[in-house]
């Protein structure tokens, strides 16, 4: 009988494409492709004693056009029965996060901001080099011309966050760098 092989097969596709982390294509931008991993890190992540009606805030700092884009593809949409809120924030800091992304251009200065969130349930993303080895949580890089991420697990365990295993199978795994 063909039919559960068949069947078999539509299950490990739709599993694969649950997994996906972003599906880029020709016509994506860099900026819209960095927001559908920022978005889809935060379908595979969980924040200890986020209340069940609070919103899971999203905040980018030193890029207003992945915030655009992030706003666009999580607009109505929800993690975990989470509303998602979307935010610019400066360098300083000053409001509260779930997860928050620097650009590369700016994690320079946000040094201080990112200091003091080592060890909160807070992800750190970055597209600046080596940012998860340095003690980021989830760095994205470039590698033959496709969008990748590491994942730095020490960081992670400090944070109390937990990441699910099928997004640490798609990832770089790191641990801290060796000097710090």
């Amino acid at each position: 009988m063909r039919w559960p092989g068949i069947a078999i097969a539509l299950l490990l596709a739709s599993t694969c494409a649950s997994l996906a982390i972003a599906a880029p294509t020709d016509a994506m931008s860099d900026v819209e492709i960095k927001a559908a991993y920022l978005y889809n890190f935060a379908k595979f992540a969980e924040w200890p004693a986020l209340a069940p009606e609070s919103p899971l805030c999203l905040c980018v700092v030193g890029d207003d056009r992945i915030a655009a884009a992030l706003s666009a593809v999580s607009r109505g949409q929800t993690v975990q029965g989470h509303a998602i809120d979307v935010r610019r924030m400066p360098v300083e800091g000053g409001q509260p996060c779930h997860m928050l992304f620097v650009s590369q251009s700016t994690v320079r200065g946000a040094s201080r901001l990112l200091d003091v969130l080592k060890g909160q349930p807070v992800l750190t993303v970055s597209d600046a080099d080596d940012f998860a080895s340095s003690g980021g949580m989830i760095g994205l890089f470039v590698e033959k011309g496709r969008m990748h991420f590491a994942i730095n697990v020490d960081a992670i365990q400090r944070s109390q966050l937990h990441l699910s295993s099928r997004l640490l199978s798609l990832a770089k795994v790191v641990r801290d760098d060796r000097g710090r």
